[in-house]
């Protein structure tokens, strides 16, 4: 009775709440459906990822097919960059393979006579001559022109310091004499010039045979210098191409060209009588010397490169300073026979010039270096630079004199002295009839 008792509280019950039973009876199964539908849908996520991945391989993979003939694509790809490194390595070596001034000295002589010395001294004299010639410059007149230029009347002349008339002679007729024949000078060449502004220049002249290893050292490095001063005479012409007087030119006037080490502050400074040494030569740059100052590209002679400092001053358009720098620094052709010179002509290009440092100074017209020069009307500088020329060792190795080469070897120690070219008693300094100043 009890138990029947029991059921009917129960029914009672659960009619009583059955609103409230169902719902959440529907809640709870809601519940038990949505935890494995929410990780079934994370790993249909997951499964369709992968297959668009797989899909963008496939596609990828359909659209990148390696052609049979790939790998001929790859060798020609790599035979470019080859032959890119080739062109490179090329232009390097040929920056120094250049004509030579003798084929018989470098590296030894193939006579015994001391004549191809002679010989030797006679083209590089010559080829100082064609510098000049090339750039169709002259110095300022001498005394002895501006005399023969007056005629009669110049022989009652006289002049004093750097061509200023006298206080006996210095009237109105002699000073516009003068003057006539400067400005002429100024109106027959595009650039001031004389052969012994380029240092090593007299160098030979009154040379002297003390044995086949010192002779074959000194043109060694007479050789060199020629290579140097060629192409700061290419540069001048360069920038003065077209020009037929001073008054149009960018360069109007070389002061001078040296490598003998000095103070880098007074490098190319005038009223320093006698500076610029007739028997200076190049040297190279060594841990122990050479350096015409602290060069920023910290680069001495090594295995591969030599390196030569030379310092260079000109007068200059004040307007033309970097156009100048521009064309020392740029590429200029030569050319090249084989060392021995028997090889076909090839034309080849260098650019070995680096600029280490730069001084500008003003000029003053009036001053004695100048008075007889005629600038024009432009604003000039005095414009003084040291570079660096660099050679590349496996151009020119082949005929470097052993000598030179033992000098130059790299495993031996900074205190180890380059041998230098012998050295000649200077000559007395005269450039156009005056006084060889400083430049």
């Amino acid at each position: 009775m009890k138990k029947i008792s029991v059921n009917i509280d129960i029914a009672k019950i659960l009619k009583k709440n059955i609103a409230i039973i169902i719902p959440a009876a529907i809640a709870f199964v809601a519940v038990l459906l949505f935890i494995p539908t929410a990780m079934m849908r994370g790993k249909i996520s997951e499964n369709l990822e992968q297959s668009q991945r797989l899909a963008q391989e496939v596609d990828s993979t359909l659209y990148s097919v390696v052609s049979e003939k790939q790998h001929e694509l790859v060798r020609a790809y790599e035979d470019l960059h080859e032959q890119d490194s080739n062109d490179i390595h090329n232009l390097a070596v040929q920056t120094t393979q250049r004509e030579l001034l003798s084929y018989k000295i470098f590296p030894e002589p193939n006579e015994t006579s001391s004549q191809i010395f002679n010989e030797f001294k006679q083209a590089y004299t010559a080829a100082f001559a064609t510098l000049i010639k090339d750039m169709n410059a002259l110095d300022a007149p001498s005394d002895a022109e501006i005399k023969k230029e007056a005629g009669a009347s110049g022989q009652n002349i006289e002049l004093g310091e750097r061509g200023r008339t006298t206080s006996s002679a210095a009237d109105k007729s002699n000073t516009q004499i003068i003057d006539i024949v400067c400005k002429r000078r100024g109106e027959e060449v595009p650039v001031y010039a004389n052969p012994q502004v380029f240092s090593g220049y007299g160098f030979w002249d009154g040379w002297e045979y003390f044995g086949m290893e010192n002779a074959v050292r000194d043109c060694w490095y007479s050789q060199m210098a020629y290579w140097i001063h060629s192409d700061i005479v290419d540069s001048i012409n360069s920038i003065n191409k077209g020009s037929t007087s001073v008054s149009q030119s960018s360069v109007k006037r070389l002061l001078g060209i040296r490598f003998e080490s000095a103070d880098a502050a007074n490098v190319g400074s005038t009223g320093t009588a006698g500076s610029v040494n007739a028997t200076e030569l190049p040297q190279y740059v060594i841990q122990g010397g050479g350096q015409l100052c602290s060069a920023w590209t910290k680069r001495t002679s090594g295995e591969k490169i030599d390196i030569v400092h030379f310092s260079v001053a000109v007068v200059i358009r004040a307007n033309d300073v970097l156009k100048f720098m521009d064309a020392l620094c740029s590429e200029k052709e030569h050319y090249f026979a084989g060392y021995d010179g028997q090889l076909e002509r090839q034309k080849f290009k260098h650019n070995q010039i680096t600029i280490l440092q730069s001084n500008i100074d003003s000029v003053d017209r009036q001053n004695a270096d100048h008075l007889r020069y005629r600038y024009g009307q432009d604003a000039v500088v005095h414009l003084n630079l040291i570079c660096e020329y660099l050679f590349n060792r496996e151009g020119y190795d082949a005929i470097k004199p052993k000598t030179v080469a033992a000098q130059l070897n790299p495993t031996a120690g900074p205190s180890q002295q380059q041998a230098q070219p012998s050295r000649q008693t200077p000559r007395s300094g005269k450039r156009g009839g005056q006084a060889l100043d400083g430049f």
